[in-house]
């Protein structure tokens, strides 16, 4: 690495999808899905293969990753517990911004501060009315796959929605001089239900060449949640073509993300600033289209469905990565992208967090990231404020799930997830809890918490689980009370942005 590059800071692009499960695209060893942007994107960097993300949900997750930290360290479990700057939460858009970055974006999701502007240079939102609505044929709750959310095709031709606005406005910025170093930092709403898209993508797929759907678990395997929301949504009554349906409606919404990530990929090349650039593609959380009977996701249930998403990273040029035939399988945590982040744009260190910079393993220069992963959610049955009251009556599109969550508060109860490479355990508070062999078991259908042989692994995924508390359960913040003794307290983040 030249003295020339080794001070030089990187523009960043983070392409985030919301819903795209980790298995399915070409690079992650899916045969029939169709990512060719996302797959030579990953060959010109890496592409992680076991990355887990530590809420199910979109805002807990999203207040994870952008803060290094997990969920229960400050109570960011809910949609409606934003991160919050004058809490002294870190935020890595404010902390890009303070460090000079143009951030070019199409919303900050869970960030909140009394100045919005911390967090952005240029926010861009398409015209209103300039895009395709996209939302598929009208239905009600009297339809049997309105609460399936299925919704099909869209049209007959290729459409122009919400999502390749939020692209086209990206590449405009690109091919307009951009000021460096920049970061885009954008939210593309696809694969997230309803399912639904157009021609060609509708068609794309052959229903029957898809993988096999995982097959709902029998009962008492697993919590009860899934089963009262299953009920509500009339899944077992239609016909099992439908979860075919959706399944391949779903590759088609991915496609069609990765034809806008392969455009945005061009325009950066274009711009002559791609060789200074790291590209983040990854997902807040997964879905389950399909499998275990199921749709949508849920907050306190983990299968890997839901907990493991695609990240590919491609950094810029004089950050060296070997060539590799395969994505790194090694385990890591989607808060790790405000580490390596951190270190690509050299941020002084003013918060304590959690998250492990991935360029060490992208390099070569370790084999082993992390140990064990975790993942966490659910409630309390004593927190109303944390049960989500919109959606409760009949007729509302989520009322199957936040429905279930307020009328049966124990099934929605506080739950934590261990998963190392060979097991996963499931801590739950109210209900029994989950140990599934990943080795004999990948699907994750039968629940060997009660087999005496497993003794050992239990024991063991607990102490993981008591160290990881005791390790991550609070944090100090950097900026002392001036109330010790001698005097004003030292203010250890404004220290470290002076010396940035």
């Amino acid at each position: 690495m030249s003295q020339s590059n080794s001070e030089k800071l990187p523009n960043l692009i983070v392409f985030i999808s919301d819903s795209w499960r980790g298995k399915d695209a070409g690079c992650m060893g899916n045969p029939v899905i169709q990512t060719p942007n996302l797959d030579a994107l990953a060959q010109e960097g890496v592409a992680f293969s076991r990355c887990f993300v530590q809420n199910t949900v979109c805002t807990p997750s999203r207040c994870s990753f952008m803060s290094g930290r997990y969920p229960h360290v400050k109570g960011h479990r809910i949609q409606e517990h934003k991160l919050h700057v004058e809490d002294d939460d870190p935020v890595i858009l404010k902390e890009l911004k303070d460090k000079g970055y143009f951030i070019w974006t199409n919303g900050v999701g869970p960030a909140r501060s009394p100045e919005q502007t911390d967090f952005y240079s240029k926010m861009f939102q398409p015209e209103r009315g300039s895009a395709h609505p996209n939302g598929g044929p009208a239905m009600d709750a009297s339809n049997p796959l309105f609460y399936s959310f299925y919704r099909g095709k869209v049209a007959d031709e290729p459409i122009e929605n919400k999502d390749d606005k939020i692209v086209d406005g990206a590449i405009q910025f690109l091919l307009n001089n951009p000021p460096e170093p920049f970061c885009i930092f954008m939210n593309i709403a696809a694969p997230h239900p309803p399912y639904r898209v157009e021609e060609p993508y509708f068609s794309m797929y052959d229903r029957d060449k898809l993988p096999s759907i995982i097959p709902k678990p029998a009962p008492g395997e697993k919590s009860q949640f899934l089963d009262r929301v299953r009920e509500r949504m009339g899944l077992e009554a239609l016909d099992k073509s439908v979860l075919k349906d959706i399944l391949a409606v779903y590759y088609g919404m991915i496609t069609k993300v990765d034809a806008g990530l392969g455009r945005l990929v061009a325009a950066a090349k274009q711009s002559g600033t791609w060789d200074d650039t790291a590209m983040f593609m990854f997902s807040d959380h997964g879905e389950y289209a399909g499998d275990y009977c199921m749709v949508e996701k849920s907050q306190n249930d983990f299968e890997d469905d839901l907990s493991n998403v695609p990240l590919v990273i491609k950094f810029p040029s004089w950050i060296p990565v070997p060539k590799r035939d395969k994505p790194v399988d090694e385990l890591v945590e989607m808060l790790d992208f405000y580490g390596t982040v951190a270190e690509l744009a050299k941020l002084p260190k003013r918060h304590t967090t959690f998250s492990k910079s991935l360029v060490p393993l992208s390099m070569g220069l370790v084999n082993e990231h992390r140990k064990q992963v975790f993942t966490e959610g659910g409630a309390l049955v004593y927190e109303p404020h944390t049960h989500e009251p919109n959606g409760l009556e009949p007729g509302a599109q989520y009322w199957p799930r936040v429905g279930v969550q307020n009328d049966f508060l124990p099934l929605h109860g506080k739950v934590v997830a261990v998963r190392t490479k060979e097991w996963k355990f499931v801590k739950r508070l109210y209900e029994r809890d989950e140990l599934f062999d990943l080795i004999n078991d990948p699907e994750e259908l039968h629940n060997v918490i009660d087999d005496p042989n497993n003794a050992e692994v239990r024991e063991d995924m607990l102490e993981r689980l008591v160290d990881w508390y005791l390790e991550t359960g609070d944090v100090v913040p950097y900026k002392l009370d001036p109330r010790t003794a001698g005097g004003e307290a030292r203010n250890y983040a404004a220290e470290a942005t002076a010396g940035r």
